[in-house]
């Protein structure tokens, strides 16, 4: 008879898949999907999980990515690959944006955030708010005193500028956002820290930043620069 624990490890081991970089079993959406075009040797990076055609894994690091450039996804594919590891970092990160944009504009239709200064401080002192997230020129909002506290606390990452935030929320500009909804907000941050290291990269020259400091000590950084591409330039250490 098959006990309740075997059950779950055979479902845990039936969703890892193998890193082509690395050679390691990893849960599958803790890795990035790739999708191969034959005809042209082509990979696009399929961060939801929906795309047609075999697909192939890899970690999030620059360096299974380039590992897996050398040959992992070749064999996964028994196919040529034509990509560069800039080039797919920069879709990583492309994607990661769409995902993310989508899933906030869900949200909002949903009636699943909270949107603004006023609203997103209220629901952070009714411990509503699950998940933080503030535009790189919104500095002011960063330094709300329960701003710092998602920020110090893991529950806070800055997302684009006000204008684009503002355009997701059907507004002209929104300088930081709750999200409600445990679901939509730990897709969010694990789609986030998925493309996390490839977003200074795509970014180029490291952004102007101001310093702020949250209630545990550390110092974090608030972007000073308009540059939408360069998104890492503050976030909480690791996004919980």
């Amino acid at each position: 008879m098959t006990t309740s624990d075997e059950s779950a490890k055979t479902a845990r081991k039936r969703s890892e898949r193998t890193c082509a970089g690395c050679g390691k079993h990893t849960a599958a959406d803790e890795l990035v999907r790739v999708v191969h075009d034959p005809s042209s040797g082509d990979v696009a990076v399929d961060l939801a999980g929906s795309g047609f055609g075999r697909g192939a894994h890899f970690h999030p690091t620059p360096d299974c990515v380039a590992k897996s450039l050398k040959g992992g996804l070749a064999r996964v594919f028994k196919s040529k690959v034509v990509a560069d590891a800039k080039a797919i970092g920069d879709e990583i990160v492309k994607a990661a944006d769409r995902r993310i944009e989508g899933l906030l504009t869900g949200a909002r239709r949903a009636g699943q955030l909270a949107v603004g200064s006023d609203v997103v401080v209220e629901a952070l002192r009714e411990e509503r708010a699950e998940l933080v997230m503030v535009a790189r020129d919104a500095a002011a909002a960063a330094k709300l005193a329960e701003v710092e506290k998602a920020i110090a606390s893991g529950k806070a990452l800055a997302f684009a500028d006000k204008q684009r935030l503002g355009s997701l929320m059907a507004r002209d500009e929104v300088a930081v956002v709750a999200i409600l909804h445990p679901g939509v907000a730990a897709a969010i941050a694990q789609t986030y820290r998925m493309s996390g290291p490839f977003r200074s990269a795509l970014g180029g020259a490291a952004p102007t930043v101001a310093r702020v400091t949250g209630d545990g000590g550390s110092p974090l950084e608030v972007a000073g620069t308009q540059d939408v591409r360069s998104e890492e330039a503050w976030s909480s250490s690791e996004v919980r």
